[in-house]
């Protein structure tokens, strides 16, 4: 369904977000957000490789909650929420235009 997820970029792939790894998660988001200059994109429910895995909605919005819980301090935000036959995934979008400026600076 998607290409495959790149190192590089401020898009990331993530099949579930437990609240186990938020320190993982949190230095994801900012290398995300640093590469894409404020802006990063994260779509919940698929691979690595760009494959849709996830049936169940509530699972996605358990991860998005458990995303929002561990960065929404740090950008606006904007979810959509889509289906593919019997698969369901999210996209998350989040904002910080100051984010290098701010953010990093208030975080360390």
């Amino acid at each position: 369904m998607f290409t495959p997820e790149l190192y590089y970029g401020n898009i990331e792939y993530k099949l579930y977000i437990s609240l186990k790894k938020k320190e993982r998660i949190l230095s994801q988001f900012f290398f995300r957000m640093r590469e894409g200059n404020g802006k990063s994109i994260y779509i919940i429910g698929i691979t690595d490789t760009g494959f849709l895995f996830i049936q169940n909605l509530n699972l996605i919005i358990k991860s998005i909650n458990n995303l929002l819980t561990i960065v929404k301090k740090y950008a606006t935000y904007k979810i959509k929420v889509f289906t593919k036959k019997s698969y369901v995934y999210a996209i998350v979008t989040f904002l910080n235009y100051n984010f290098e400026k701010n953010v990093l600076l208030n975080y360390l």
